[in-house]
């Protein structure tokens, strides 16, 4: 078992790391066990970010994460594709497509969301658990479902 002041040494022992290896990190980054960061040379995460257990984020293509993000358990970030309208190249041998991932300030993706490449998560959205987002999401919406659609807005007007 390990003691709280042990975790805390841990964590701060990771968070140097991730300093060293992500292309820019703000202050107070939160990173659970499990998470799985793909090129984190090309990610740049902003300041109060949390990523909790078993995410995957791949980074190829550029990942954009904004400050005060929370990201939960088993979310999926993709940030290339594979071609595949030329008959004369094989899907899994052709050249991956950069396709960057943008996400906003004050966002809150649920658990088991899979964000895919080449989308923009606006500032101040909410992410349903188990959602794909396959679309831009707009500043301040709620969003849930396959794909994932607006809701309602977070604010009355």
């Amino acid at each position: 078992m390990v003691r709280y002041g042990e975790a805390r040494i841990f964590f701060k022992v990771r968070r140097l790391l991730y300093k060293q290896v992500l292309k820019r990190v703000g202050i107070s980054l939160f990173v659970s066990p499990g998470v799985f960061l793909n090129e984190p040379e090309n990610m740049v995460i902003g300041d109060n970010v949390s990523i909790q257990h078993f995410c995957f984020i791949s980074a190829y293509g550029g990942v954009k994460i904004g400050s005060d993000v929370s990201i939960a358990m088993g979310t999926k970030i993709f940030s290339s594709s594979h071609p595949y309208s030329d008959p004369e190249i094989k899907i899994k041998y052709g050249k991956l497509i950069r396709n960057p991932v943008e996400i906003g300030n004050n966002v809150w993706l649920g658990a088991g969301v899979i964000i895919t490449g080449g989308m923009r998560v606006g500032s101040g959205v909410v992410v349903g658990a188990g959602s794909v987002v396959t679309k831009d999401l707009k500043d301040d919406g709620v969003y849930a479902g396959v794909p994932a659609k607006f809701i309602k807005s977070r604010f009355s007007k």
